[in-house]
């Protein structure tokens, strides 16, 4: 039986974390996808009538202003894949399987923790999984991938001081232009957490989007500081998949 289809003028946008061989511990492998389920997932959504895109034409789509001369065709049930956190598995893994299968992403990454390990997680054993180092990003920026940021060191930002948060918006966003060499346009809030407030100041900033972890499909109805996303997580049949994004539809 096939899946509800998302409406064609609507943006579904997949948040993904991992990719690869599980680590098998409780509550961490929940955030990994193996790059055989990845595939298959987007093999998929293309089967289904999805149509990939990239973030400049996310950019260019929402902020109403196409930077080409023509108007960008029309696209039906835009997709796009962000992956959150920057972590080295994405250079070894994901990127196979994206340039095989011909899709696009936008990696946010955690600016302060480049070349480093994932210190900010909660549990002590989650801390030694190595982030993406600047030589692989900008091989990856070469090779299509897209770079936004995660913040400077992945904090919980509504529980910061106002200077603080602040503070994570813009010094990451120069960092990443520095060491990339190009505009960075769009964020992800740690663990999806945005107020107004912060969406706000990320806008401010210089950002020209916002991504949280709301579920929900976008339009051009939708606030550009908190765009909604489908958390993939672990699923271990496509049918669990395919069932997630017929509820997006629904949403």
């Amino acid at each position: 039986m096939r899946s509800s289809p998302v409406p064609e003028d609507r943006l579904l946008v997949l948040l993904y974390h991992n990719v690869g061989p599980s680590p098998g511990r409780r509550g961490l492998a929940a955030q990994w996808t193996e790059s055989g389920a990845l595939r298959a997932q987007l093999r998929y959504l293309r089967e289904a009538g999805y149509a990939f895109v990239d973030a400049q034409w996310v950019l260019d789509w929402l902020s109403r202003a196409p930077t080409h001369a023509a108007p960008s065709p029309p696209v039906s049930r835009p997709t796009l894949l962000t992956f959150d956190d920057g972590q080295a598995n994405l250079y070894t893994h994901a990127l196979p399987v994206l340039e095989e299968e011909g899709v696009p992403a936008l990696v946010f990454a955690v600016a302060g923790r480049v070349g480093d390990l994932t210190d900010w997680e909660s549990m002590p054993s989650w801390r030694h999984n190595p982030v993406l180092t600047w030589e692989q990003m900008l091989e990856m920026q070469e090779r299509g991938i897209t770079f936004g940021s995660h913040t400077l060191t992945h904090p919980h930002l509504p529980a910061l001081l106002e200077a603080d948060w602040r503070r994570e918006l813009a010094e990451s966003k120069l960092v990443l232009e520095e060491g990339l060499g190009r505009p960075v346009e769009t964020v992800a809030y740690p663990y999806g957490e945005v107020t107004p407030e912060i969406g706000a100041a990320a806008l401010e900033a210089g950002y020209r989007l916002g991504f949280s972890t709301r579920r929900g499909l976008n339009s051009l109805d939708t606030a550009l500081a908190a765009l909604r996303r489908m958390n993939v997580r672990r699923h271990r049949g496509l049918w669990l998949f395919r069932r997630k994004v017929a509820k997006m539809a629904r949403l």
